[in-house]
């Protein structure tokens, strides 16, 4: 709803506020990618502690991926549906984060 909500605000300022609205769109998804190579560099390298520490690392790690591929699956198809000058191609490589 919000995006919409500012979408509209940046329509009803013209064509520069827009294009800059959707880079700022485009900005927050490379912001998430970065934080997706943090997350799985983390975990490759493993946690060291206590089992139930390593356990609420690794819970918390999982629950921060799964609001993360969310929100930028949500902002990939918005910028494919609103702005198909960056390609849904181009920007969806985060979804394939887990191959090397």
């Amino acid at each position: 709803k919000k995006f919409h909500e500012q979408l509209k605000l940046a329509q009803g300022r013209g064509r520069l506020a827009s294009e800059a609205f959707f880079s700022q769109c485009e900005a927050h998804v490379e912001d998430g990618r970065r934080l997706l190579w943090l997350l799985r560099s983390v975990t490759c390298k493993g946690f060291r502690g206590i089992g139930y520490k390593v356990v609420d690392l690794y819970e918390q790690v999982f629950d921060l991926l799964t609001s993360l591929l969310t929100e930028l699956h949500f902002f990939e198809v918005k910028l494919d549906e609103y702005a198909p000058i960056s390609p849904l191609s181009r920007i969806s490589e985060a979804r394939y984060y887990f191959t090397v």
